[in-house]
C-alpha cells in the first residue's frame, strides 16, 4: 500500500508538471495567476520543471519495481521540488505576486516529502 501511494503521487506529479506548463501556454488568464513579476522569471523555472517531471516519472518506475534506487530517486525529486519552492517563495516575495504558486509549490514539496517517507 505504501509503495502504491508513493508511486501514485510521483506519477501524478510527473503528469501535473507538464500539464501546468501547457495551461500556462494556452491560457493567459491562467498564467496571470502564477506570474512572478516579469514574464521571464516564471519562464526561468521551465528547465527545472522538466527535470522534476522526468525525475518523478523515473522515480515512479523505480518505486513500482521496488528497485534499490527508488529511495535515491525519491530524494532527487524532493530536492528538485524543494529548490523550486524556495525559488518561488523568493521570487514571490520580491515581486509581491505569485502567491498561488507559493501555495502550489508548498503542497508539491509536502507531497514529495510524504512520498519519500513511503518509499522504503
Amino acid at each position: 500500500m505504501r509503495t502504491a501511494l508513493a508511486a501514485g503521487y510521483l506519477a501524478a506529479q510527473a503528469v501535473a508538471v507538464p500539464a501546468w506548463w501547457a495551461g500556462l501556454a494556452l491560457s493567459p488568464a491562467f498564467r496571470r495567476r502564477f506570474e512572478l513579476g516579469d514574464r521571464a522569471v516564471l519562464d526561468s523555472f521551465a528547465p527545472g520543471d522538466v527535470a522534476l517531471a522526468l525525475a518523478s516519472a523515473t522515480a515512479t518506475g523505480l518505486v513500482l519495481a521496488r528497485h534499490r534506487a527508488a529511495g535515491p530517486a525519491a530524494d532527487l525529486v524532493l530536492g528538485l521540488v524543494a529548490v523550486s519552492t524556495a525559488r518561488t517563495c523568493r521570487c514571490a516575495a520580491a515581486s509581491r505576486s505569485g502567491a498561488l504558486g507559493v501555495v502550489a509549490m508548498t503542497a508539491a514539496t509536502a507531497g514529495s516529502a510524504v512520498a519519500r517517507v513511503l518509499v522504503r
